[in-house]
């Protein structure tokens, strides 16, 4: 195999974790004694939103066992996954974001292509030192880390200028959107909205759509700053453009019925 041939990474960034790390600094929150005399302990917002945030990627990981494999990366609140080829890594990041916008994990990803070289993966425990290493690089990590860092806010999937040759193959399974205001790091954006739904035993696309809408706004929370109720705004503006895309019919943020559930914030 050429070790110079070019992949299609996926970078997926965990939001809000500065924020919800200051205001959650233990992995506990103990509580007690009360009146009776009874104490207790409950992991914090922190640690189950790092929790979901993982659990949903090793479930990933695991299904890509049966699908061709992958070489993943994960480290704190982020993570560099490799499928290889440009529509498996759409359809992945696609499935992958409608799966944390249910579990109310914020993430934002960005996909690109170009090199990537594998260097090697350790853990070497030797009291009382440990050193993890995950050592890799390459064009296509650049590019992917780059267009989520466009500068584009909230919930979304982010293409790089270099996925551009392998655009045509991923529009025959996943409509690729024009973003509003692009830049040299991200042009447009992935639909993570499911297609039409082919048999009567699942979801229809109108409740499916809905239960991402609202799990979006049960993650906004009302009397945080404007910076912030921004990446909620935005990711149900784009979540009507990609419904347009479809050709299905605008859903009003302001009247759906989800509620704030607090675990923390940006």
């Amino acid at each position: 195999m050429d070790e110079d041939a070019e992949h299609t990474l996926i970078f997926v960034d965990m939001l809000g974790f500065v924020g919800l790390t200051k205001s959650n600094p233990t992995r506990l929150v103990h509580r007690g004694p009360d009146e009776y005399g009874f104490s207790g302990s409950s992991t914090s917002p922190l640690q189950t939103q790092f929790n979901r945030f993982h659990t949903i990627l090793e479930s990933c990981i695991s299904e890509q066992r049966l699908c061709g494999g992958m070489q993943a990366m994960l480290y704190s609140d982020c993570a560099y996954l490799d499928v290889g080829n440009s529509v498996r890594a759409a359809q992945i990041a696609t499935e992958l974001m409608r799966k944390f916008l249910l579990q109310r994990v914020p993430v934002r990803m960005g996909m690109g292509r170009g090199t990537f070289y594998s260097f090697g993966f350790s853990i070497d425990v030797s009291d009382p030192t440990t050193v993890t290493r995950s050592l890799f690089a390459g064009t296509a990590v650049i590019h992917a880390h780059s267009a989520e860092r466009c500068g584009g806010k909230g919930m979304r999937i982010f293409v790089h200028p270099s996925v551009q040759p392998e655009r045509h193959k991923i529009e025959q399974s996943i409509k690729i959107l024009q973003l509003p205001k692009q830049n040299e790091n991200a042009a447009w954006e992935l639909n993570y909205l499911c297609e039409t739904r082919l048999t009567h035993q699942q979801v229809p696309v109108d409740k499916s759509d809905l239960e991402l809408f609202e799990a979006v706004k049960s993650m906004k929370d009302p009397k945080a700053e404007i910076k912030i109720r921004r990446h909620y705004i935005e990711t149900h503006r784009a979540l009507n453009r990609m419904r347009r895309a479809h050709g299905r019919k605008y859903v009003d943020p302001g009247r759906l019925k989800s509620t704030h559930r607090a675990l923390g914030s940006f």
